[in-house]
């Protein structure tokens, strides 16, 4: 456009003696260069050269063909639709739009004292093209803007998509991980259940039909009451590994804990003739809930060891309650062993009481008997409350 007009104002000159013929064929060249320059991918510094360039030649013809009216002012609005349409810093903008209106007025007030008239018609029309190349080259700017956006925003899209579909998968493992893991933690938690609970009553429940052979022979009423012990002692496993199954989860008691543990001694103590004492220092009430279903299954573990193991005939249990700890220990007098090789009762026994950041042990001296240290920290529990 700048060079067709260029070509318009060529008409004008009176030949190669004007001097303005050369300016026009010289600014020609210049508004290819500069155009090709600006539209290039080029340093913002190097654009501004070239667009300060082209406004200087603009208004240089502007001067020279002031006689001709305001068609300089078309040149304006080409211009004015390129630096919009290039740059968005409202300071340049600012400036470029500035510098227009004083060389404006300049022509204007040159044209006048050149012809003594001043169109105001002419002013507002050429005007109002020069506004409306800047209001279409701000369009255009922010057209291209939004479609860039848009493509960056897809692209990002694209991206996060891609990075929750392998969020996706990977949770999707985690989750196949997890429940394998829940699986072989049921199977873990199900088969120490089954063993503290019904090991208890198959033991008790050995020792009475031991009895049971010995008293069928010298007294026949006795050994059928004993087997009416073993049959209900079966009963009672069957109900057992039926709960087992069905949940792990401790049932609540009614009774206080030292009423809990005191029947469970009591029922294993008329059902084995083995002695047992239980010994408590300190208000069980102090003991939190989650540790009681575990001390009940060491101690319920401990006295059915005692029996089974040791040929006990006396099991004693201590559980000292101090401010800052729970100490359980379960002492017999059993046969003893030299060398202890943990059974499975003694591993799930230690693994309920690692699980509660506890401490276990154990003793025995051969021909002395068992015992079993446990202590658990209620400091701990305290903490993780006030926390």
């Amino acid at each position: 456009m700048l060079v067709i007009l260029s070509g318009y104002f060529f008409q004008m000159t009176d030949g190669i003696k004007d001097g303005r013929t050369i300016y026009i064929i010289g600014a020609i060249p210049i508004f290819i260069v500069s155009h090709f320059i600006q539209m290039a991918n080029v340093r913002e510094k190097t654009r501004i050269l070239c667009s300060s360039i082209d406004f200087i030649v603009i208004t240089g013809i502007g001067f020279l063909f002031s006689e001709s009216g305001y068609l300089y002012l078309i040149f304006f609005g080409v211009f004015s639709t390129t630096v919009f349409l290039l740059y968005d810093r409202k300071k340049l903008l600012g400036l470029f739009s500035g510098a227009f209106v004083a060389i404006w007025i300049l022509i204007s007030l040159r044209l006048y004292a050149q012809t003594g008239i001043f169109s105001v018609s002419s002013n507002i029309v050429n005007v109002m093209f020069v506004i409306y190349g800047a209001f279409v080259g701000g369009l255009i700017r922010n057209s291209r803007n939004a479609k860039e956006t848009i493509a960056l925003q897809y692209k990002q899209l694209n991206e996060s998509h891609g990075a929750l579909q392998a969020a996706h998968r990977q949770l999707k493992d985690y989750a196949e991980q997890v429940e394998e893991l829940t699986v072989i933690r049921e199977r873990n938690e199900i088969a120490r259940e089954i063993h503290d609970t019904v090991g208890h009553k198959m033991t008790a429940l050995i020792v009475q039909l031991q009895v049971a052979s010995e008293m069928a022979v010298r007294d026949s009423r006795k050994a059928k009451e004993v087997l009416g012990i073993c049959e209900q002692l079966t009963r009672d496993a069957l109900h057992e590994i039926r709960m087992s199954v069905r949940t792990l989860k401790e049932d609540y008691q009614e009774a206080s804990f030292q009423e809990v543990l005191q029947g469970l001694l009591d029922e294993f103590s008329s059902m084995t003739l083995m002695e047992t004492r239980l010994l408590i220092i300190g208000g069980t009430a102090e003991i939190p809930l989650t540790y009681q279903p575990t001390i009940k299954r060491i101690v319920q573990e401990g006295v059915t060891n005692a029996k089974k193991h040791g040929n006990a005939d006396t099991c004693i249990v201590n559980i000292h309650i101090f401010e800052e700890e729970v100490r359980v220990e379960i002492k017999d007098d059993g046969k003893g062993e030299k060398n202890i090789t943990p059974n499975f009762g003694l591993i799930n026994m230690k693994e309920r009481v690692t699980e509660h950041g506890g401490s276990f042990r154990i003793e025995s001296i051969e021909g002395e008997g068992f015992e079993i240290m446990v202590s658990f920290p209620l400091q701990r529990i305290a903490t993780g409350v006030t926390g």
